[in-house]
Order: structure tokens, then sequence, then C-alpha cells
């Protein structure tokens, strides 16, 4: 019987340190996927986008939470396998993090020399159209003295 007791107690403390670590890689694999998402969020923050990175993330993710439901349910290989995927899944989602990043960089900059150069053109375009109207509105107005100079002196001809 105490046999039995002993071998009973070295099994659930097997299982116990069976599962200790895969629990670690569990959280490992969420802190990086935390990490992946913060990375992504920045590259938005800059007013860029990375949907495809999204996508992947979103995938790996989903794999994330397969491999939780198999371990609950008792599949430790399957999980294994399941979470495996989704470690690499997230490595090449970091590993195009930085080119994404360069881009968001690039039309960020791309976006503010724009500004700086339509600023002073919509300026300009518009101090014209304002000269061109106040000279079409002064010849308009000095036609109508004209207009009314030659009226006048008819009248007084009659």
């Amino acid at each position: 019987m105490l046999v039995l007791v002993l071998v009973s107690g070295i099994a659930s403390i097997a299982r116990t340190n069976a599962s200790q670590p895969s629990a670690s890689t569990s959280e490992e694999l969420t802190d990086s996927a935390r990490h992946v998402f913060s990375q992504i969020a920045g590259i938005y923050r800059s007013g860029s986008g990375a949907p495809e990175l999204v996508a992947e993330l979103n995938s790996a993710l989903e794999l994330i939470r397969e491999a939780r439901y198999r371990r609950l349910g008792g599949d430790e290989s399957g999980a294994l396998v399941l979470e495996e995927q989704a470690r690499l899944a997230l490595s090449d989602v970091m590993n195009k993090i930085p080119a994404a990043q360069q881009k968001a960089q690039h039309e960020a900059t791309i976006r503010t020399i724009m500004v700086i150069v339509y600023v002073p053109v919509v300026v300009a375009l518009s101090t014209f159209i304002f000269y061109v109207a106040l000279r079409t509105w002064r010849w308009y107005e000095k036609s109508r003295l004209f207009e009314m100079r030659i009226v006048e002196k008819k009248k007084e001809m009659d």
C-alpha cells in the first residue's frame, strides 16, 4: 500500500513538473505575442498600416488558443506542435516588423514633406486668385463708371 502511495505521489509530481514547462512556454508565447502586438501598434500610431502583419499575428494567436484547448483536453503533444507553429509564426512576424517600421517612417516623412510643399503652393495660389478677382472687380467698377458718365452726357445733350 505504501508503495502504491509513493508511486502515485511521484507520478503526480512528474505530471506537475511536466505541465509547468508547458505553462511557461505558453506564457512565453503570450508575452511574445504582446511584444509583437506593441510593435505593430507602433506602426499604426505612426500613421501607417500593416494589415498583413496583423493577419499573421491573429493566426499565431489562434494557434496559441488552440494549443491551450488541446492542453486542457489532455493532448500535450498536439499542444506542443501548435505552440511550435505559433512560435514560428510570431518570429516570422517579428522579422517583418523592422521593414514595416521603416516603411511607416518613410511614409510619415513623405507626408511631412508634402505638407511643407503644399502649404506655400496653396497660399500662393489663393493669393493669385484673390489678386485676379480684385483686378476683375476693379475693371468691372471702372466700366460701370464709364457707362454712367456716357449716359449722363447723353442726357445733357438732349
